[in-house]
This record gives C-alpha cells, sequence and structure tokens, in this order.
C-alpha cells in the first residue's frame, strides 16, 4: 500500500483499489455533519457578550421585519469580518459545502466572522428580521446542514493555534491540518480525525473519533474550556465551573445546537512517533478477517488504534485490509500484529513522526500544509489546495458485542450486491474503527457522548460515481446504503454516531443520545429557549 494516499475516508473512494488502507471511516467525505445543525463539521455552542452595533441595538424592542438591502449593507458596516451576498463574485464559492450535491442551497448571506462581535451582532440581525442562521467551521456535514436559506455564520478566520502548560487554544475555524500542524511545532497534539480539511469545532461538539481516540481519549473529552456566543448575543467562557452544564453539553450533543463557537481549549498530550502498517487479505477471507479483528483490535493496548475497511466497487473489485497505528516502536507493534488469529499478507511498519503519521493518515504525506486545503481565496481555503469535493452517503452503527458468524456472513454478502445494485462508476465500503481504551472509560453521563460501551463504529459509505449529485445515481447509492445498514440491524446495538449525521435516520435522538437525550433537551431550553439554532435533527427544546 502507499502510505503517501492512505486517508481513512480516500480509502473508501472509488478509484483507490490497492493504494493505501484507509484509517477507518473518519475523513473527509462520508461523514461530518457541519454547522448549523450537523454533527461534524458545525461550529457551534454559545458565544459572545451581547452586541453593540447599531444591528444589535435596533433589534431590541422592534417586532421581526424582512431585511431589506439597506438592512444587509448596515449589517456589513457593523462587521469587522466579511459579508458576501448574492451577486457578489464570491458568493458561489463561498455558499459551497464539501459536498457538490448541496452547491443549490443559496444562503441570503454568509459571513466571515472575525470574533464573538461579530457572532452577536449577526444574531441581533436574525433574531431582528426573522432570519435562519446556520453555523459552520468545516462544512462536512453529512445532511449539508451547514448551509440554508438565511444567515451563515462561517468561522473560519478564526483559526489560530498556540501551546502552552499543558493545554491548547484553537480558533474555531482551524482545520485539523491547522492543529495537528500548530501543535507539532510545541511538540504536543490533541487527539482528533484524519481529514485535512474538517473544522476542529464540528469534530469536537459531535464527540471526536481518530486514530489516537484509544490512547488519548475522544477530542471531546481533552476539551477543558470553550468561548461560545448564545442565541441571546451573550459571550460565555464554559467551563465545568462555568456553565458547566453547556459545557457538558459541547462535548458530545453535535454542532449547531446552542450557540457559536470562537474558540476552544484542549489538555494536550505528547505527540509521540508512531509506528503504523497497512495489513490486507484475499477477498476470500473476509468473514474470518472480521471475526478474527473484532476479537483483536478493540482490546489491544490503548496505544494500538486499528480500522478494518470491505471495499467494492460498480465493476465488482474487492478489498481488505486494515490500518494499524501504534504509539511506540516498530518491534511493539509488530507484536500486536501477530497475535492477529488470520495472519496478514506480508506487510512493512512503517516509523515517522507523529505529524507526518497524521499526513498518512489523511492522505496528505508530502504535501504542504496549505495544500491540505480546499483551493480557493476565501477563509478556510489556499490558492495551492489540492483536497478535491466529493458527493456521498453514509450512515453508521455502533457495535457493542461481536458479530457472530450469521452476522460477518450477512456482511460481506450485502457489500458484495453492490455490483449489481449500485450505479455504474460508484463504489462503497464499510469501515470499524475501534474504540475501548481511554474512550470507553469515561461514564456515559460524564459528556453528552453516550457512546462508551462499543467495541467498534462502523460507517457504511456509498460514494457518487463523478458528477452525480442526485438522481438515479444517488437513488442507486442510497438504496445500497440502507440494505446493508438494514441488515446489521439484528447485530448492532441501535446507537449512531452524530458526526455521521444521518439524515435519512429514524429515531435519530435515541441512537444519537440515548439516555443523554433528556439532559441536552434541557440544556437546549435553557440556552436556545426560541429555537434559534434550529435544523431537521437539532436538539429538540421539549
Amino acid at each position: 500500500m502507499d502510505e503517501a494516499s492512505t486517508s481513512r475516508r480516500t480509502v473508501l473512494r472509488a478509484g483507490l483499489l490497492g493504494a493505501a488502507g484507509a484509517a477507518g471511516l473518519t475523513a473527509c467525505s462520508p461523514k461530518q455533519p457541519a454547522a448549523g445543525g450537523s454533527a461534524a463539521e458545525a461550529a457551534t455552542g454559545s458565544g459572545p457578550g451581547a452586541a453593540t452595533s447599531r444591528t444589535a441595538a435596533a433589534s431590541a424592542s422592534s417586532a421581526p421585519t424582512p431585511p431589506k438591502a439597506a438592512d444587509w449593507a448596515a449589517l456589513g458596516k457593523d462587521l469587522d469580518g466579511l459579508l458576501i451576498r448574492p451577486g457578489d463574485s464570491r458568493y458561489s464559492s463561498a455558499r459551497r459545502l464539501f459536498q457538490p450535491q448541496y452547491d443549490k442551497l443559496a444562503p441570503s448571506g454568509v459571513v466571515y466572522v472575525d470574533g464573538a462581535h461579530d457572532v452577536a451582532t449577526c444574531l441581533a440581525f436574525a433574531r431582528r428580521h426573522n432570519v435562519p442562521v446556520t453555523a459552520r467551521s468545516g462544512g462536512h456535514s453529512y445532511g449539508g446542514w451547514s448551509s440554508g436559506s438565511g444567515l451563515v455564520l462561517d468561522v473560519s478566520r478564526l483559526a489560530t493555534v498556540s501551546a502552552a502548560g499543558g493545554g491548547a487554544t484553537v480558533g474555531a475555524g482551524a482545520r485539523l491540518i491547522d492543529v495537528y500542524t500548530g501543535l507539532a511545532g510545541h511538540g504536543v497534539t490533541v487527539p482528533a480525525g484524519s481529514c485535512p480539511t474538517v473544522g476542529v469545532t464540528g469534530l469536537a461538539l459531535g464527540g471526536g473519533v481518530g486514530v489516537t481516540g484509544r490512547a488519548y481519549g475522544l477530542t471531546c473529552d481533552n476539551l477543558t474550556g470553550a468561548e461560545i456566543v448564545t442565541a441571546d448575543g451573550k459571550t460565555r467562557r464554559v467551563s465545568s465551573g462555568s456553565d458547566p452544564d453547556l459545557f457538558w453539553a459541547l462535548r458530545g450533543g453535535g454542532g449547531g445546537n446552542f450557540g457559536v463557537v470562537t474558540s476552544l481549549s484542549f489538555r494536550t498530550h505528547p505527540a509521540a512517533e508512531c509506528s503504523y502498517a497497512f495489513l490486507s487479505w484475499p477477498w476470500s477471507k473476509a468473514a474470518a478477517v472480521i471475526r478474527a479483528w473484532q476479537a483483536w483490535a478493540p482490546s489491544a493496548p490503548d496505544n494500538l488504534w486499528a480500522d478494518l475497511h470491505l471495499l467494492v466497487w460498480a465493476d465488482g473489485r474487492t478489498q481488505l485490509g486494515t490500518t494499524v497505528n501504534y504509539l511506540g516502536p516498530a518491534h511493539e507493534l509488530s507484536t500486536q500484529v501477530d497475535r492477529l488469529a488470520v495472519a496478514p499478507a506480508g506487510y512493512t511498519v512503517h516509523t515517522r513522526s507523529y505529524l507526518e503519521t497524521m499526513q498518512v493518515m489523511g492522505g496528505v504525506l508530502g504535501w504542504t500544509e496549505a495544500a491540505a486545503h480546499l483551493p480557493g481565496s476565501l477563509p478556510g481555503q489556499r490558492p495551492s489546495g489540492k483536497i478535491t469535493r466529493e458527493s456521498y452517503g453514509a450512515k453508521s452503527d455502533v457495535f457493542t458485542r461481536p458479530l457472530s458468524a450469521a452476522g460477518a456472513a450477512a456482511l460481506v454478502a450485502a457489500i458484495e450486491r453492490y455490483p449489481r445494485t449500485g450505479p455504474q462508476g460508484g463504489s462503497a465500503g464499510v469501515a470499524f474503527d475501534a474504540l475501548g481504551g481511554a474512550i470507553n472509560r469515561v461514564r456515559a453521563g460524564d459528556t453528552a457522548f453516550v457512546h462508551r460501551d462499543g467495541l467498534f463504529l462502523a460507517q457504511y459509505t456509498a460514494n457518487y460515481p463523478a458528477g452525480v449529485v442526485g438522481g438515479s445515481g444517488a437513488d442507486r447509492s442510497w438504496s445500497w446504503l440502507n440494505g446493508v445498514w438494514t441488515s446489521m440491524r439484528p447485530y448492532s446495538s441501535g446507537q449512531a454516531y452524530q458526526n455521521y449525521i444521518d439524515p435519512r435516520l429514524s429515531g435519530w435522538e435515541q441512537a444519537y443520545y440515548g439516555a443523554n437525550a433528556a439532559r441536552l433537551r434541557t440544556v437546549k431550553r435553557s440556552y436556545d429557549p426560541t429555537g434559534l439554532f434550529h435544523f431537521p435533527q437539532s436538539v429538540p427544546r421539549a
């Protein structure tokens, strides 16, 4: 396998047969929900203090009235950041999310906020004119909920990264590549995902499963504080000692629910040198490898993380493999691999710095930091960016007990149906991420992230053919997704990962939040009593 293209999401893309292994399904395409209501990329929480602008003052007493051109102009003048409206040459780029299938979404304005004051100003404008509000960090929402018809508050300008004294302060708009690179210079890191362009805020608010989670915990487990602007326009600096209920909700309650986060504080860990390997097997061994992997990876030492990916293409090609990462020397990793009950084909153990290893996992080894962004000149983009956008569908499961022989066989059979049912030119896959370790040592009620009894997280992904954003190509992709997900109903726990937000999931509140759902509703009523932050799967108020 080629270690230069091992993004956990990349591996699920069509055309990568024989490329490097993937790191579980947590990378760029099929997953994160973005701000405004999506789990993985929504820059939300609660934020800045009361606005002092003309826009804010005007909203104090008057009934909502639709905004006129003069109102939009006044808003633009009140901001330190950038307001882009329809008709602006930059609008087409500003409105886009990661998935082209959502390019038809046409917000009435996109604001690249320059801080908490700008957020408060925009919220006052939204209340005054009854304009819907959506928060956005990386724009990876699986449901397209980092955008909408109203005002999109993009936090990409807030991307500074600093570290000192065992902690880090990260701007809400920083992408994961920015976080890893910025902290590497200090010799520390924060556990996070692998897709370079995912926004750290959406990831953290929905949980944050990643390559070092079994050793260091979820991204949200390492959150020690946040600055957030809530629906009333107040800037709140929340922590375990200040607005503790809101702080609890921000650690796994999902993005887009409680306000707009402008800054995050994290506990850091040593950016240790890593060893990693890409293991593979012939497809004929798929059922046996599933059973061997699940008996091995979730119970391995905390320093080890592994995925398992089963990939299929419309032309019938398949791929079975795992990416294994270890915070330690190569010989120790080899010892762990030797404990797999089904021996892989020959493999090579690589040893690299922590930053280089995260670049490998993101499929951008050898790239500059700037290249590991989307191309463009707007905040969050880079002129030399090389990341490309993709459309896909995805669903998820949390497995709390091993798949039986019947379950493994059912999964393999469902994957093998794809060439007969999926769209021509498409591809699909199932990826497991090992849980356990530090993730499961946190009690289910200690944070809003309730999934603390899982063995592994499964993501089912269907990549649309090139150029497809809807129609029969998308419908056939979703038909396969629903089929493979349904085939796993007898074996899964019924839990789903909120950062892999699923717009077609029924019973989503229970699946995402379980026993924590009632407390999240209480927090929602306290900090957003009128439902200013609303989307199809936002935390209900009642």
